[in-house]
C-alpha cells in the first residue's frame, strides 16, 4: 500500500532553485525535507540551464553527497523530441543518470506530427530501457505535444512498456486537458506528478512560458482544481514540487525557499486530508 498522500515523499524539481547546482541540491532538498530530487542536466531550451555532470569527479560528489544525505536522484530532464532529435547523442545524459541511480527521463514533444514524436519516443525508450531508466512524456500548452489527450496518444503510439506520461498541475489545467480522461487512463501510463498553484485565470497564450518558469505559486495559494486533479491520479504516483520561488521572494535564500516548498505542500495535502 502507498503511504498516505499527505506523508508521501515529495521530490524537489531542479526548476524550483535552478541556479543551485547538483550538488548543493543535494544537501538543500536534504535540509529542508525532501526525500529525491530532479536535475537538468539539459537545458529545457536553447541557451538554458544546464548540469551535464559527465565528469567522473562530479558523480562522485554527487554520490558522497547523496550517500551523506539520502536524498537520491528520480529523475533527469530535459529532451526535446522532433524530426530533428538524434537519439544517440542522448547516450551521455542516460550514462549521468545511470551513474547518479536516477530511474526516470523527463521529455518534451516538439514535432509537430506526433506520429514522428512517438516514433523517437520509442527510439530513446528503447536506449533508455539498458539504462534500467523510464521515459515520462511531459505536455505543455506551448509545445506540440501540448495536452494529456496529446501525450497519451503519442506513449500509445509508442508502444514501449517504460513509455509514461508526466503530469504536471500547471500546463494540466492551461492545456484544459479532462480529469475525466485522466481519471480514465491505465495507471500504468502515468509516470510522475509535479505539483504547483496559479491563479484559475490562464494569462495570455504568450505569457504561458514566462507563467510556467517564474510566476507558479504554492500549492493552495491559487485557483487550480488540485484536490480533484490529485482524486483524479493513480495511489502512490510520485509527487514533485516544481514552484520556482525566487522571483516572488527575493527577501530569502535557497534554503528558506526550498523549507517554504516543503511546508506548504505539506499543509496543502493534510489540509484536502481533513
Amino acid at each position: 500500500m502507498p503511504p498516505p498522500i499527505d506523508t508521501m515523499p515529495l521530490s524537489l524539481a531542479h526548476l524550483s532553485e535552478l541556479d543551485v547546482p547538483p550538488a548543493d541540491l543535494i544537501d538543500l532538498a536534504a535540509a529542508a525535507g525532501f526525500a529525491s530530487v530532479g536535475l537538468r542536466t539539459s537545458a529545457a531550451s536553447p541557451g538554458g540551464i544546464e548540469y551535464p555532470l559527465r565528469t567522473s569527479a562530479e558523480r562522485a560528489e554527487m554520490r558522497r553527497r547523496m550517500s551523506a544525505t539520502g536524498v537520491s536522484v528520480v529523475y533527469i530532464e530535459m529532451v526535446s523530441l522532433s524530426e530533428t532529435t538524434r537519439v544517440a547523442d542522448c547516450r551521455p545524459m542516460l550514462d549521468t543518470g545511470a551513474a547518479l541511480g536516477a530511474s526516470r527521463l523527463a521529455v518534451a514533444g516538439d514535432g509537430a506530427d506526433l506520429a514522428v514524436v512517438a516514433e523517437r519516443l520509442a527510439e530513446i525508450c528503447d536506449l533508455a530501457r539498458g539504462y534500467g531508466i523510464a521515459v515520462d512524456l511531459e505536455f505543455m500548452p506551448y509545445r506540440p505535444v501540448r495536452s494529456l489527450a496529446d501525450a497519451a496518444e503519442v506513449v500509445r503510439q509508442a508502444g514501449r512498456a517504460n513509455a509514461h506520461v508526466l503530469v504536471d498541475a500547471l500546463h494540466f489545467f492551461r492545456s484544459a486537458s479532462s480529469l475525466h480522461d485522466l481519471a480514465r487512463l491505465d495507471p500504468a501510463m502515468l509516470g510522475t506528478f509535479q505539483i504547483c498553484d496559479a491563479p484559475s485565470r490562464a494569462p495570455a497564450p504568450e505569457d504561458l512560458v514566462t507563467e510556467a518558469r517564474t510566476r507558479r505559486l504554492l500549492p493552495g495559494r491559487g485557483g487550480l482544481a488540485l484536490s480533484s486533479l490529485i482524486d483524479a491520479l493513480p495511489p502512490g504516483i510520485p509527487f514533485g514540487v516544481e514552484v520556482p520561488l525566487a522571483a516572488q521572494h527575493p527577501d530569502l535564500d535557497p534554503a528558506a525557499r526550498a523549507s517554504l516548498l516543503v511546508d506548504t505542500t505539506r499543509e496543502f495535502l493534510q489540509q484536502r486530508n481533513a
